[in-house]
C-alpha cells in the first residue's frame, strides 16, 4: 500500500490536534495546575465561602481570604489611670496641692476635754484600788478579830471588799473581813484595776506616737 505525502501530513496534523485537546491549557503563560492542587484549592474556597457559592466558580479560580486581622495596639491592656505617662501628664503640682488642701479641710482634730464630774453613789472598787499604793499583805491597820467573816464570801472577793468598805473600812473591820489589816478583805486584790489602768495608758501613748509620726510626714 502506498501513501502519498499529503496523506502522511494530514495524519500527523490530526494527531497533534488530539494531543492538544487532552492537555490542560495554560493561563496567561502560567503552567497548568495538577488535579490534586485544584481539588485542594476548591476545598479551601468551599470552607471560606460555602458550598453553594463555590459551585458556580471555575476550577482554576483562586480566592484569597479577606478576613481582617485584629490590630494590636501598644499597651492595650493598661488603662489610662494605670499608665504612668498618662497620669504624669494629667497630674500637676497645682492639682496635687488642691487635693491636699481638700483633704486637710475634711480632717478634724478633736481636742481632749475634761471628764464630767462623777457623783458619788456609794463605794467604787476601782477608785479605792487606784487610791491605795501598797501591795497586798502590807499591814496598815490594827486588827484583833481575824478573818472569820470571810467564809460567807469565798466565791466573791469583790462582794467582800464592797461590804468591808460600806461598813467603815478600811479603818474599821466590823465583820472581821480584813484579818491582816492591809485594807483588802478576804483575799481581794487591787492589782486587776491597776493593771487595767497601765494598759490604757500604754495604748494612749502608742496612739499619740502614731499621730505625731503621721503629722511629721
Amino acid at each position: 500500500m502506498r501513501f502519498d505525502m499529503r496523506s502522511i501530513f494530514a495524519m500527523v496534523a490530526a494527531c497533534g490536534v488530539l494531543v492538544a485537546c487532552n492537555e490542560p491549557q495554560a493561563l496567561n503563560g502560567m503552567p497548568p495546575e495538577s488535579s490534586e492542587l485544584q481539588a485542594a484549592n476548591k476545598s479551601l474556597v468551599t470552607a471560606q465561602m460555602g458550598t453553594g457559592q463555590t459551585d458556580q466558580l471555575p476550577a482554576d479560580v483562586i480566592v484569597l481570604s479577606t478576613t481582617s486581622q485584629p490590630v494590636v495596639t501598644e499597651n492595650a491592656s493598661i488603662s489610662r489611670s494605670q499608665d504612668f505617662r498618662v497620669v504624669t501628664q494629667q497630674e500637676t503640682i497645682a492639682s496635687d496641692a488642691a487635693k491636699l488642701a481638700a483633704l486637710k479641710q475634711k480632717y478634724t482634730i478633736i481636742e481632749p476635754e475634761a471628764l464630767p464630774h462623777r457623783k458619788e453613789r456609794g463605794v467604787n472598787l476601782a477608785v479605792y484600788a487606784l487610791s491605795q499604793k501598797h501591795p497586798v499583805g502590807t499591814k496598815k491597820f490594827r486588827r484583833f478579830g481575824g478573818s472569820s467573816g470571810c467564809s460567807r464570801y469565798r466565791d466573791s472577793p469583790d462582794a467582800a471588799q464592797l461590804e468591808f468598805l460600806k461598813l467603815g473600812g478600811p479603818a474599821k473591820d466590823r465583820k472581821r473581813l480584813d484579818g491582816d489589816g492591809d485594807g483588802y478583805a478576804c483575799g481581794w486584790s487591787p492589782d486587776k484595776f491597776r493593771n487595767l489602768l497601765q494598759a490604757i495608758k500604754a495604748t494612749a501613748a502608742v496612739s499619740t506616737d502614731v499621730k505625731l509620726q503621721s503629722t511629721e510626714n
